[in-house]
């Protein structure tokens, strides 16, 4: 499969709300590249892969392999960056697609544009319903990131499922550090329904070091 976009985008950032203290009154624009600025992007991007699978939004058997290139194009030259993503999805069928083995692999870097900056709101960061599921959204980030994610799921009829799952990942600030050392983890025990190519509702309770935590999802794992 080839598949492409591009859009463009404003980024204006706003005082943050609630309790803790917010992000303009702990940093400053030079400790913390994008914070105080308004950026329009033209972001385009790329993927190249193989997708074995019966549709991307609920499988049972099939896989993905691919890698998508990221260009973000700071119209004042101050905020470009290039993001690449590599990515592996497998489902194993087991007993004729009673129970399934679930893997997930995802490794992304970015690097600037010349003497130009990444933002931090558009780093790669691990947290939340989708990555590390026993940690709050957007907990860890930096320039490069590694998720690795298994689930075994138990098939109760067409519409149903569950799933014990396990998520280890990391973000780094050099690529040399992506390995398997001092990985962030989690697991723990979610229900699915969905329909025959898509995930209707995702409910999983997760567990880590940092506590239990409840996601509610309409979109696969992965």
């Amino acid at each position: 499969m080839i598949r492409g976009g591009f859009e463009a985008s404003r980024w204006d950032l706003k005082s943050g709300q609630g309790t803790s203290p917010s992000v303009d009154e702990v940093y400053t624009p030079t400790s913390l590249p994008g914070l105080d600025a308004t950026t329009t992007y033209l972001h385009s991007q790329a993927t190249v892969g193989l997708d074995s699978r019966p549709s991307s939004g609920y499988a049972r058997r099939g896989g993905f392999y691919g890698v998508t290139g990221h260009d973000y194009t700071d119209r004042d030259d101050a905020l470009g960056f290039r993001q690449v993503d590599y990515e592996v999805i497998q489902h194993i069928p087991i007993l004729r697609n009673t129970w399934v083995i679930s893997l997930h692999g995802l490794a992304q870097t970015t690097w600037n544009k010349g003497d130009q900056a990444t933002p931090f709101y558009l780093l790669p960061s691990l947290g939340g319903g989708s990555s590390l599921r026993g940690f709050s959204s957007f907990r860890f980030t930096d320039r490069h990131s590694l998720l690795m994610q298994a689930e075994w799921r138990i098939i109760a009829n067409r519409f149903m499922e569950s799933a014990v799952f396990y998520d280890a990942g990391k973000v780094v600030a050099r690529t040399s550090d992506l390995d398997f050392n001092h990985l962030k983890n989690d697991y723990g025990f979610g229900v699915r329904f969905h329909a025959p190519g898509a995930t209707v509702l995702r409910v999983d309770v997760a567990r880590s070091s940092e506590g239990t935590r409840l996601v509610f999802a309409a979109s696969p794992s992965f």
